[in-house]
Formats: structure tokens, C-alpha cells, sequence
């Protein structure tokens, strides 16, 4: 599907416009819906657009966006893969049709070359100078406001300075990046 924009934000924009109003999430090996709180199997599912967007040509900062409809539901939306996560996470049936999709490629220029979504971006080289300073946080409930209309699941978290900081996605693949999962106030759970 040809598309007039360059950048996640504003392809979001105009697909939106295009009729691609539900948010979905791969969730148990199916296509869910947040909004209707309903999951949805491969075979029922057709990629209309698989779109990604990498900031530089090395691409360590990549994000994936897919177009999808559910033709005998007559719902259209999107999976907004802001860490790549679906695209990387393990094989299943549902993320090898997001992998075998054909995807368009866009190389954009980030405004500000130290910022993401309103977060400090922390580059493979920043990582690599302290790779302990940083950690991943999943299912935390005060992530800040997601400028896509989501809600973040996971988010980068520099513990130096107690804030929130947006990794760049080679960083989650790298083995030296803990991982902490919120469980319950008080408590979390930590894996390497």
C-alpha cells in the first residue's frame, strides 16, 4: 500500500484516515484487539502493509508498523511494533506472517538526533560505555504517555537518573541488558 508519509508517527496518521482504527498486539500466539478485547488466529488475518522505519542506514533503531484486516470480521487496524519486539520475539505462527510479510522500507531523519518520543534515546554506543546503567522495564504502570495512541508494555529505564529513556532497538537484543519485570507494587522480578 503506497503511502504519502515517511516517519511512524504520521504513516500511523494516515492509515488511521485510511479506516485502520483498531490498535492490535500479538498476544498468545494470536492478533488482539485491545479495543475489543478479542484475539484473532493468522488464518484470519491479511497484512495489508508492513512498513519499517529506520532512523539511519546501520539501522540500530528500528520500528515496525503492519496494516491488517480481518476481511469476514470487516475490522482494520494496526500493530504499532514501536521496539521491534513482535517482529524479534520467539517463533510462532502469528510473528512468522508479520516476518514473511513483504516490508517497505523507510530511512527518516530523526529531528532531534537525542531524543525519542519525548525520552533521552540511548544509542548502541551510549549502552555499550555503561551497559549496567541500563535496564529494561516490562508492564511498569507509570510509563509516560505513548505518542502513537498506546500505551507502552515495556520501555528502557536509566537507573543513574531515575528516568525513563528510549533504547535503541539493537540494545534489546543484547544479552548484557537486564530485564525487570513489575509484578505487584514492591516487588518486581529481575532476569538476565
Amino acid at each position: 500500500m503506497a503511502l504519502n508519509e515517511n516517519d511512524l508517527i504520521h504513516v500511523i496518521d494516515e492509515l488511521r484516515l485510511k479506516g485502520y482504527t483498531e490498535t492490535f498486539v500479538i498476544k498468545g500466539n494470536l492478533v488482539y484487539s485491545t479495543n475489543l478485547n478479542r484475539g484473532f488466529r493468522e488464518e484470519e488475518i491479511i497484512i495489508d502493509g508492513a512498513y519499517r522505519f529506520d532512523v539511519t542506514e546501520d539501522a540500530f533503531d528500528t520500528q515496525y508498523l503492519f496494516a491488517i484486516s480481518l476481511p469476514q470480521h470487516r475490522i482494520r487496524g494496526l500493530i504499532i511494533d514501536l521496539l521491534g519486539m513482535y517482529f524479534y520475539m520467539e517463533e510462532q505462527s502469528v510473528t512468522k506472517i508479520l516476518r514473511d510479510a513483504d516490508i517497505v522500507n523507510y530511512v527518516f531523519d530523526d529531528q532531534d538526533p537525542f531524543v525519542k518520543y519525548g525520552l533521552k534515546k540511548i544509542t548502541p554506543s551510549d549502552f555499550d560505555a555503561d551497559s549496567k546503567r541500563y535496564v529494561l522495564r516490562i508492564g511498569f504502570p507509570d510509563y509516560p504517555a505513548c505518542p502513537v495512541g498506546t500505551d507502552f508494555t515495556m520501555l528502557g529505564f536509566d537507573e543513574q537518573t531515575q528516568e525513563y529513556v528510549w533504547l535503541a532497538t539493537s540494545i534489546l537484543k543484547d544479552s548484557r541488558l537486564r530485564k525487570v519485570a513489575f509484578t505487584k507494587y514492591g516487588t518486581e522480578n529481575i532476569w538476565i
